[in-house]
């Protein structure tokens, strides 16, 4: 590995704590690699000169359309609820993935 940014496999353990995943002691180094080497390419991003003349100019915009005819709020509802495999209270069941 080479000088710059590097993740260490405690960090990869963490990371893959958080998102429920198992992982393999080679898969473990393989991402400790891997992220640390995207990491170190995206940190050259602070070495891209910039002239003063470069317009800045970060404020947001709209930039979608205006809808020309909307549909009336409502009114595929029943249509995509029977396609749902389970619902409650007109709500999609789904199964829980995050433990409080």
């Amino acid at each position: 590995m080479t000088n710059g940014i590097q993740i260490t496999k405690d960090q990869i353990l963490h990371l893959a704590k958080l998102a429920q995943l198992d992982l393999t002691n080679e898969e473990v180094d393989k991402f400790s690699t891997q992220i640390s080497s995207i990491l170190q390419y995206i940190d050259k991003v602070k070495d891209v000169k910039i002239s003063d003349d470069v317009a800045r100019d970060f404020r947001k915009i709209n930039i979608f359309r205006e809808d020309k005819n909307p549909h009336e709020a409502g009114e595929h509802r029943d249509a995509i609820l029977e396609e749902m495999p389970q619902i409650e209270n007109n709500l999609l069941v789904v199964k829980k993935i995050l433990n409080n």
